[in-house]
């Protein structure tokens, strides 16, 4: 790992005040080790917004998962999490994992996608992870320097994914980032990121 990789993960976390963060080759490489590094289970379902761009449904594809689309709030473009609950309620069985009454599958996780730097109801989704014992992957890639409620987006899930691609507000021609506040997750999400290459002493 360079030095100037180094200095480029520590701006970030100044920039987002996550504790750790893991540069990756671009925004899509990020959701991908992402669903890894929180141990999601081959076969599971992964819910997200249908108001997308398609790297969610690609990092969900390259884990085995399936992607579980799920409707968007036209008033600020993230999911919305009052018509999510009641389908949830209706569909789906509420065990030690969420399961799909009609496909039988697991349900362990939401990747929900703030748009144009736009946040979306992080209240509200904090209440389903709550309810439901979801995993939160933040799609945060269009919110360099967004925050909500004085924290910046991407922090408040298990982990965050942020993107640098040429048509991002700071833009290294490609590249992204995982953010997290948890070590454990960083851990992983390095290993993986560096091919599980030791740092030297």
């Amino acid at each position: 790992v360079s030095k100037f990789t180094n200095i480029f993960e520590s701006e970030i976390c100044k920039l987002s005040k996550a504790r750790y963060a893991v540069a990756t080759i671009n925004g899509t490489s990020a959701l991908e080790i992402s669903i890894k590094a929180l141990n999601i289970s081959k076969n599971s379902e992964i819910l997200i917004p249908n108001l997308n761009y398609i790297a969610s449904s690609n990092a969900v594809l390259y884990n085995n998962c399936i992607p579980h689309f799920v409707d968007a709030d036209i008033n600020n473009l993230g999911i919305d999490y009052e018509k999510l609950d009641k389908y949830l309620e209706k569909n789906f069985i509420k065990e030690k994992f969420l399961i799909n009454k009609k496909t039988k599958r697991k349900v362990e996780a939401i990747i929900p996608t703030h748009i144009f730097g736009y946040s979306s109801d992080i209240g509200k989704l904090l209440k389903l992870k709550k309810k439901y014992n979801l995993k939160i992957i933040e799609d945060a890639s269009e919110c360099v320097g967004s925050f909500y409620k004085g924290k910046h987006l991407g922090t408040f899930g298990d982990i965050g994914v942020l993107s640098f691609n040429g048509n991002k507000i700071i833009t290294t021609g490609g590249g992204g980032a995982i953010i997290s506040n948890n070590k454990n997750i960083y851990k992983k999400a390095f290993s993986l990121c560096t091919i599980f290459r030791k740092k030297k002493n």
